[in-house]
């Protein structure tokens, strides 16, 4: 199969981290301006934070084009990346006020991901220079 034929779950792949990506970027954003914005605790740690989502969506950033560009190393990166989405999923149904709706609007996007990073045919062509 070539790089240049996407087919349908390479691109369903593309696009759901493509908006995961685009989301942890805008709470970056978000947690910066409250920085600025708003008295804390600890400065430190909220700076801390900041810089850590910052680090975070900077490297799904070059996942996704690399992934996009069809390197196999972007496997583990992705997976490892969405079950840590998953696992927040779940810790945002926990607590005295569940969040169901964020919990799974986190928890099956991931799946759909991890499930073609894993088991899909296409995405492994896409992710393998030998064929």
């Amino acid at each position: 199969m070539s790089k240049s034929r996407w087919t349908f779950p390479v691109v369903v792949t593309a696009a759901i981290l493509g908006l995961q990506t685009l989301g942890l970027w805008g709470v970056g954003v978000i947690f910066i301006i409250d920085t600025i914005t708003q008295p804390s605790n600890s400065l430190a740690g909220a700076i801390f934070l900041d810089i850590m989502i910052v680090a975070s969506a900077a490297a799904m950033s070059a996942a996704i084009v690399w992934f996009v560009r069809g390197a196999s190393s972007t496997r583990s990166a992705i997976i490892v990346w969405q079950m840590t989405v998953i696992g927040i999923g779940i810790a945002s149904a926990q607590g005295t006020e569940p969040r169901w709706e964020l919990a799974l609007a986190l928890i099956v996007p991931a799946t759909v991901v991890t499930v073609l990073m894993l088991f899909n045919r296409d995405v492994s062509r896409h992710l393998n220079p030998e064929e």
